[in-house]
């Protein structure tokens, strides 16, 4: 990866959600009300970011809306809301943690500020992989992130980029609701959201075991056979898989991009 990029770290952890059967229609969609949602928290999530932190040698201070904060203040301010809800930063990088109680998992969000923050991503996800429901965690290249999954026009509209070559279709919501989108469905680098997972691919992944129940676990077997990818047990049942070690940051590397997502959710 080149040292003038900036990379992020995903973390995904499953939710025990109970809803009511009543259903409640939001749009297109129609959803139970949420009761109950157990599992890993926000909460959690910061504790284990200010104890690597502190394991790091980091100054332990958060900056969250141009306001700073000891760590222990912060943590008392996040646990007073019961949410993170907003993104702080803290020693060149940026964090952010949400529950998405629909689709039954939450997430963790590590970002760099400045290319060449990070030393090893390793630091940040391990403590991470013996927690109770952890499903998968994964590197990627912010502006390419970014780009490959960018759907509406003003995103390219606000930094003078054309999408004139690009396929766009409707949002699929009625009129006066419906606008047109940029089309990301077969773009190497896209992720979408699915109850208990998230469909994304990352030069550098960690796979936990409640990531094969929702994939199938042939997908498991395949992955242990193929031969082109570095594949290794990390302990607690979680396999780490390194597909490049230079990163996904283009196009240049599709045919890998789309292999890996193959291998990991079908064709």
């Amino acid at each position: 990866m080149s040292e003038h990029r900036r990379q992020k770290l995903d973390i995904v952890f499953e939710l025990d959600c109970e809803f009511d059967v009543e259903e409640i229609q939001i749009g297109i969609n129609k959803l139970g009300r949420l009761i109950t949602a157990g599992g890993f928290s926000e909460i959690q999530a910061l504790r284990m970011i200010i104890g690597i932190m502190r394991h790091l040698h980091m100054p332990m201070e958060f900056i969250e809306r141009e306001k700073k904060y000891s760590a222990e203040s912060f943590l008392k301010l996040v646990e007073k809301r019961g949410t993170w809800g907003r993104t702080a930063e803290a020693g060149g990088f940026s964090f952010r943690a949400g529950s998405v109680p629909a689709l039954k998992h939450c997430f963790i969000s590590i970002e760099e500020i400045n290319a060449g923050s990070i030393t090893s991503w390793a630091d940040w996800v391990t403590p991470f992989l013996t927690e109770d429901g952890f499903v998968q965690a994964w590197v990627s290249d912010v502006e390419y992130d970014y780009w490959q999954n960018a759907k509406d026009p003003l995103q390219y509209e606000a930094v003078g980029r054309s999408f004139s070559h690009l396929p766009t279709k409707s949002n699929g919501l009625p009129p006066p609701l419906e606008q047109i989108e940029i089309d990301t469905s077969n773009n190497p680098g896209r992720w979408s959201l699915h109850s208990g997972y998230v469909e994304a691919i990352g030069s550098t992944m960690w796979l936990g075991m409640p990531f094969w129940k929702y994939v199938g676990e042939t997908r498991k077997d395949t992955l242990l056979s193929s031969d082109w990818l570095d594949v290794r047990s990390e302990g607690n049942g979680v396999i780490y898989v390194v597909a490049s070690e230079h990163g996904f940051f283009d196009e240049s590397t599709e045919g890998i991009q789309n292999n890996l997502r193959t291998v990991l959710y079908g064709g």
